[in-house]
């Protein structure tokens, strides 16, 4: 009489009219108290017995046999929990999963992904000729995926845990000089929206933030800005759950992504307000200068359209994209006699923390006052409505000697 099988031990058999090697360990019971058995199968004895050794395995170790997805099924079910979250983010996990990480590692289990895998993915990026800060933010995406792929047991470990992260050289960040920021300043008192720029160049506020500004961001009773909205493009969903066979974005029932748990004002299309990327409101001091120019400028919008309170919008009162607001401030550097054709927006907010820092403000007031949430540098910063706030916009005025 053959002796029988423990729970948990498993057993292996051969299947004459499959032609196949079976092995089968119980894992547990289901809800009807029924025995839920899992199953692996090989033309081979060998590597059935090696399948049923490594489910074995991960039942004593993990309760249960991990996960058989694929990493581009897993993937694909992660990005649609980050689709939820910051539209932009899940943008950029997208992308680089279906560019770099699926092509190669796509068909491959979750749990059978070698860091040597990993390193394949940099190398094809490298040889691509993209920057090393595409490996970075590869490897962070894959990082992110693979640990939530552990936490699911899909996978033992964080293969990307097991490997040294890209490293992206440091680079210069591209800053005005005082002459030019002079130039580029004068010229925006005449310029339309001129005020925006002046607010760039005093308070380093990221594009999102500039051109999501809203009117009641602005006290003049005490001569303040808060920066309070980012404006993104939102994503798109599949109204029909994916039967019309086409991209959400082109779907005909298809509905505007709505990031959980955070607050958002939906403007027109794709276009919505959301927190600032440091995830709280910021307050900073305004000059006078400043102060009299958002004025005027605010008594010149109430004679256009401008359905969403924005700050600076559109002549028509639409949200600007942020190709458009790239282009309005490149035509201001020519116009101001700048020569600076790689100057991105972005120059305006290095060129405010470049100049604090070379008037001597701390790190922590100008932490506080340009959104950074690193806490080595915003370790000890005093509230942005401090002295220390107006006399560092005071002595920006002084470096640049404006009339």
């Amino acid at each position: 009489m053959p002796r029988k099988r423990q729970t948990g031990q498993g057993g292996l058999y051969f299947d004459a009219t499959r032609k196949l090697w079976i092995g089968v360990v119980d894992n547990g019971y289901n809800d009807l108290g029924k025995r839920r058995q899992v199953r692996v199968t090989s033309k081979s004895q060998s590597i059935a017995r090696d399948k049923l050794k490594k489910v074995m395995d991960e039942i004593e170790q993990f309760g249960s046999p991990l996960g058989n997805q694929t990493v581009a099924e897993w993937g694909a079910f992660w990005l649609e929990g980050i689709k939820a979250k910051k539209p932009q983010t899940y943008r950029t996990y997208a992308s680089i999963l279906r560019t770099w990480v699926f092509p190669v590692i796509g068909r491959k289990n979750v749990k059978d992904v070698r860091p040597s895998d990993l390193k394949a993915i940099y190398e094809n990026i490298k040889r691509a000729g993209k920057s090393e800060s595409t490996a970075v933010k590869a490897h962070t995406t894959m990082s992110s995926m693979f640990e939530s792929a552990r936490l699911e047991r899909i996978t033992k470990i964080n293969v990307a845990g097991d490997i040294r992260p890209p490293k992206a050289s440091k680079t210069k960040r591209g800053t005005l000089t005082p002459p030019e920021t002079v130039r580029i300043l004068e010229q925006s008192r005449t310029a339309p929206n001129g005020s925006k720029w002046w607010v760039s160049l005093y308070a380093g506020i990221r594009q999102g933030e500039r051109i999501g500004a809203t009117i009641d961001s602005i006290d003049f009773e005490n001569s303040t800005f808060t920066v309070q909205w980012n404006l993104v493009e939102g994503n798109y969903e599949h109204g029909c759950g994916g039967a019309c066979g086409r991209k959400s974005g082109h779907c005909p029932q298809k509905r505007l992504v709505i990031p959980d748990g955070m607050p958002s004002r939906v403007l027109r299309g794709r276009y919505m307000l959301v927190p600032p990327k440091s995830g709280e409101p910021r307050t900073f001091p305004l000059t006078d200068k400043l102060r009299d120019m958002l004025q005027v400028h605010i008594d010149q919008l109430a004679l256009k359209p401008n359905p969403h309170g924005l700050l600076w919008p559109n002549p028509d009162g639409t949200p600007t994209s942020g190709r458009a607001d790239q282009a309005e401030w490149r035509a201001l550097l020519i116009a101001a006699g700048v020569t600076r054709p790689e100057a991105t927006t972005h120059w305006a907010r290095h060129t405010a923390i470049s100049d604090m820092s070379a008037i001597g403000i701390s790190d922590g007031v100008i932490g506080e006052q340009v959104g950074h949430r690193s806490p080595g540098v915003t370790g000890g910063y005093k509230h942005v409505s401090s002295q220390d706030a107006a006399e560092a916009q005071r002595k920006l005025d002084e470096r640049r000697q404006l009339r």
